[in-house]
């Protein structure tokens, strides 16, 4: 039979020893401690192994134990075809890509990527390349050349919006099943160095920019059903080229650029707004993410200034007590 300790007013679930396997949330009443025991989610940012090669621009998709890197650059005016894989703890070369690009999209897993648009070091491009694992091959284009785009979701069923094609910043979106990509609703004002997480129906764009390259930085959030964008919670701090995953109830979102400088701060979206977490070791943008990670184990890589710097976020149930004797 459940017993109960009433603490100010307060129903509290009494057992005489710790639970095992403790939820998130959950709290209780030890008696033999005379304590008020409390689970919360405590995450934190860790080193992990580097990059082979040091870029900034890159691509990223998978997780924080299969994470893929691809494309970006080493300096001005360069694209690199580099792919690189993660297994949790360190990195090791991939198939290469085609086409040399950076400023591209973050889609998909480890083992089934899309690599859309981006810059070749001369040009702005449109087209796509998809990785099974093993090898890129070449995909279909997309209808509008651009960089710097919010991107979601995987291989067969994925979003890019805004960007910027070098001359101006995109309203337009497009959708891609993995066969063809089409134009959908557009989002409601011009976007580009933006981020996005989730899926095809349940996405959430984040910050970016409003008037070109490093201008006009943003703090909205706007969320994605499939069919209509709109307006979520703003975050705390605005920014471009920031890493970013989870769900749309779930989501984080880490690192990007300021006007100057780069921030070293996390924050969670709850479905409704945002909250600050855990900082970065290293202020950091222009980064990797494996986007396809969740809200309590990321992977961010890369960045400014073409750092090999890996870094995890791990968020663990942890107790904290209150004595009430």
């Amino acid at each position: 039979m459940t017993t109960y300790r009433t603490v100010k007013g307060y129903n509290i679930k009494k057992v005489s020893s710790d639970p095992t396997n403790v939820k998130e949330g959950q709290i209780w009443y030890n008696s033999s401690s005379s304590q008020i025991k409390i689970a919360p989610l405590i995450g934190a940012w860790a080193s992990g192994g580097a990059l082979g090669t040091g870029r900034h621009h890159i691509g990223g998709a998978g997780t924080q134990t299969a994470g893929l890197g691809y494309g970006g650059t080493a300096g001005a005016n360069e694209a690199a075809t580099v792919s690189e894989e993660y297994n949790g703890s360190a990195w090791s070369e991939g198939d290469n890509l085609n086409t040399g690009r950076n400023s591209l999209s973050n889609i998909g897993i480890q083992t089934a990527a899309v690599a859309a648009g981006g810059h070749t070091g001369t040009a702005y491009i449109n087209n796509s390349e998809e990785y099974n694992g093993t090898s890129w091959a070449e995909g279909d284009n997309l209808n509008t050349a651009r960089t710097g785009t919010g991107s979601f979701g995987i291989e067969s069923a994925s979003v890019v919006a805004g960007g910027y094609n070098g001359t101006d910043v995109q309203t337009a979106v497009e959708e891609y099943n993995g066969t063809s990509w089409s134009e959908v609703t557009d989002i409601p004002a011009i976007r580009g160095e933006n981020s996005g997480l989730g899926t095809l129906t349940a996405g959430l764009m984040l910050g970016g920019t409003s008037t070109g390259p490093a201008a006009s930085i943003q703090a909205e959030a706007l969320e994605y059903d499939g069919t209509n964008w709109t307006a979520a919670g703003n975050m705390v701090t605005p920014r471009r080229f920031n890493g970013s995953a989870g769900t749309q109830t779930e989501g984080i979102t880490f690192g990007g650029g300021t006007a100057p400088g780069a921030v070293v701060n996390t924050e969670n979206y709850d479905g409704s707004s945002f909250s600050t977490g855990a900082a970065l070791a290293t202020a950091i943008f222009k980064h990797g993410a494996a986007s396809n990670g969740t809200q309590s184990l990321s992977l961010s890589f890369g960045g400014n200034p073409s750092v090999t710097g890996t870094e995890e976020f791990t968020k663990a149930v942890t107790t904290r007590t209150v004595d009430v004797s």
